[in-house]
């Protein structure tokens, strides 16, 4: 940890480096970087565990991890850039720039708020399995025209008007980037470096892995037994997308100058009001709306702009609420969310209880209540399971087992009280009862089962 950086009182570190170890185990996750700002200055920065299991070399605050969709802020900042040099429009149609033959009016907004009513098309998840060697599709995506073929052979897959719904599409920014391209007449990450990573200071920040470079993360993919070293997946044609490759003190930099109306060391970026375009609310979606790469929502009380990346062997998440930004890398994907670590932190740092979050406690309750429950001399036997943030009830069978996902009935997480769909699809309830001796007792249908672990 760098002391000069250090601005936060022992009593909140210790608090938030605890937790933030505590999560790390209990996930497997080999290292993590985190930077806090506050205003316009860094007042924290650390790496914890390990950049490379192998040979357990720490990681740094100037760690380098695969970033994935963070990248698509970055896309968005560059385009608002060409923007305000008059070099090319919000509302200008897609065709004008890249080869598209889809029959709707896409414009430049649309892909920036993933709203050009293209679902998506599964490119950067097909190249990510293939380059992890995980799984191999078989579809040809090796070059610019496989990408182009692509996209406009599903053009029968569009499901909306341009601006009507939200579709998470990212070869939407993989056009942008193309766009990019033409207009500055430089490649896209040319563009990035001197427009962006040099005025800001970023001078860890690029979009090429070398396993060789000085301070970067080793790749691990979450197996079953835990992290497990790959290769990895870099993508020339998802660079626009998800290809950045940071740091949490090169985040910091770009935090401090989303947080200031484009300013960073005094010097202005990007006009104030174009900016501010980037952090609005175009867009609604299930999870909150959606600016120009950017998510927005609200935590408490408050506007919180952010977005996260998984590049399935890595990734993390920057945001901003109030006065206080933060960014949080790791190289793993472990089974919960870097948005919601980053939310405990901010909490944390705050004076607050962060362990309050529904997210958290809603995990901790799912822990308590997972095990193996027997009803009265063990005739019935029911197994309760976490799986993928949701519980699976195994009713246990002398011939065979019946499994289930049971549903909690509202966020309220203290009141147990879930439920499951049978076969009809009736509602069926099942009700958990802790005790104030910590005994916890299961009811389902006619039952009534003990845990017994």
């Amino acid at each position: 940890m760098d002391e000069k950086l250090d601005k936060i009182s022992p009593e909140i570190r210790e608090k938030m480096e605890d937790f933030i170890a505590d999560w790390m185990s209990e996930n497997k996750v080999p290292g993590v970087s985190v930077s806090i700002v506050k205003g316009n200055e860094k007042i924290y920065t650390r790496g914890f565990g390990a950049k490379d299991l192998k040979e357990n070399v720490p990681a740094t605050p100037d760690t380098l991890y695969g970033m994935a969709s963070i990248t698509k802020s970055f896309t968005a900042l560059a385009i608002l850039k060409l923007v305000e040099k008059g070099e090319l429009n919000l509302d200008d149609e897609i065709t004008k720039y890249v080869p598209t033959k889809w029959d709707n009016n896409v414009t430049i907004f649309d892909l920036l708020t993933h709203s050009s009513g293209m679902p998506s098309l599964g490119v950067s998840e097909a190249l990510i399995d293939r380059l992890i060697e995980m799984d191999e599709r078989g579809l040809p995506l090796s070059d610019l025209d496989d990408f182009y073929t692509h996209l406009n052979s599903a053009k029968d897959e569009i499901a909306a008007e341009p601006g009507k719904e939200f579709f998470y599409f990212n070869s939407g920014y993989a056009l942008l980037g193309q766009m990019i391209e033409k207009v500055s007449g430089k490649p896209f990450p040319e563009f990035i470096q001197d427009e962006i990573f040099e005025p800001l200071n970023m001078k860890r920040s690029r979009f090429d892995y070398d396993e060789d470079e000085e301070d970067i993360m080793t790749p691990y993919f979450m197996g079953e037994e835990g992290p497990e070293e790959t290769p990895y997946p870099l993508r020339e044609i998802g660079h626009p997308g998800g290809g950045l490759l940071s740091s949490a003190n090169d985040l910091a930099n770009y935090l401090i100058m989303n947080m200031n109306g484009g300013k960073f060391n005094g010097e202005q970026l990007v006009d104030s009001e174009l900016l501010d375009k980037a952090h609005e609310a175009h867009i609604t979606r299930e999870t909150g709306d959606y600016g120009f790469g950017w998510a927005v929502k609200e935590f408490d009380g408050e506007k919180f702009v952010g977005h996260g990346g998984s590049i399935a062997v890595s990734g993390g998440f920057i945001g901003f609420v109030g006065d206080l930004g933060i960014a949080v890398c790791g190289n793993t994907i472990p089974g919960n969310s870097y948005e919601e670590v980053a939310k405990r932190i901010i909490k944390t740092v705050k004076g607050e209880d962060g362990s309050e979050l529904t997210y958290f406690k809603r995990n901790e309750r799912m822990d308590m209540i997972t095990g193996t429950y027997k009803s009265y001399r063990g005739i019935k036997e029911m197994e309760i399971e976490k799986e993928f943030g949701l519980l699976k009830l195994t009713v246990k069978e002398r011939l065979e087992s019946t499994k289930v996902i049971i549903i909690p009935e509202t966020k309220n997480v203290d009141d147990f009280q879930f439920y499951y769909l049978d076969g009809n699809g009736e509602k069926n309830s099942v009700r958990f009862e802790v005790k104030d001796n910590g005994e916890i007792d299961l009811f389902i249908g006619r039952w009534r089962l003990h845990k017994k672990d």
